[in-house]
């Protein structure tokens, strides 16, 4: 057992179910004093929530249309390679994945919500099998032809050995949905599904958060930076959101659009 010098931190604590004290010390020293005022300002999200928005509908964040920097920039993502391993978190039912799969790469997604991947595979017109996971609560999607996985599971209970690393990891709507304490252990995570090859495409959006203080939660560069310090970092797009917020009081939104790959000479992420 560990104890607090100061227990301002004692919600976080209450919040936090990591498997061991290390990530609740990570997530403590990482930017304490404004992840202290982010805490403050942002609820605790659920599984259930997001299995219940699925269930009802409340899908407004999902898109039917192929996403616009990754028809852009797909040469940056892809880099000329060949039927790589592409890892999709939190993907929902992105037309991205089959976008890739088509184009001959391999598509691993990990989602909470079964209603996502139903719709899914109806929206794309896919046989699929389906299967429960051994040893963990969850079930395994998997299109016929082998090129798409899915697996409906809590995200952090999917580890390296299930599936191995991957090239690339495309991360929209993802980083900037979960909540802000968990953004080590997802971090943590992500680094060790990153292949030494792999290119990690961030979605981040950037807002006044003295107006706004939802989802999608902030996410700055020097955020990438402090959870990714082995990584390096290029801004390569910017989209406009403005419009989607109007309605909450904001004049700017900002889609940044982020390339992290390891660095060449960092013996770990």
């Amino acid at each position: 057992m560990f104890y607090l010098a100061n227990d301002r931190y004692s919600q976080v604590i209450k919040a936090l179910k990591y498997p061991d004290c290390r990530h609740i010390i990570a997530a403590i020293q990482y930017n304490s004093d404004t992840f202290e005022e982010k805490l403050k300002m942002s609820e605790i999200i659920t599984n259930e929530y997001w299995i219940n928005r699925w269930t009802e509908g409340k899908t407004f964040f999902h898109s039917e249309k192929r996403h616009t920097s990754l028809e852009k920039h797909l040469e940056k993502f892809i880099a000329g390679r060949k039927g790589i391993k592409i890892f999709f978190p939190l993907c929902g039912k992105t037309v991205d994945m089959k976008i890739l799969a088509d184009q001959g790469h391999y598509i691993v997604g990990v989602d909470v919500a079964e209603q996502a991947f139903k719709e899914f595979f109806a929206d794309q017109n896919l046989e699929y099998t389906e299967e429960h996971l051994k040893n963990i609560d969850g079930k395994l999607f998997q299109a016929m032809d082998g090129r798409i996985k899915l697996y409906c599971m809590d995200f952090y209970l999917f580890t390296k050995e299930m599936e191995s690393q991957f090239n690339a990891i495309w991360d929209h709507g993802s980083l900037v949905a979960i909540n802000i304490i968990d953004r080590i252990k997802y971090s943590q995570l992500i680094k060790e599904l990153m292949s030494s090859d792999c290119r990690y495409v961030i979605s981040a959006m950037q807002y006044d958060e003295s107006k706004y203080t939802g989802h999608p939660f902030y996410l700055s560069e020097k955020d990438l930076k402090d959870l990714y310090p082995n990584c390096t970092i290029e801004e390569f797009d910017e989209i406009d959101r403005s419009y989607l917020y109007k309605d909450y009081g904001l004049d700017n939104m900002m889609e940044r659009m982020y390339l992290l790959q390891p660095e060449t000479n960092s013996e770990s992420i």
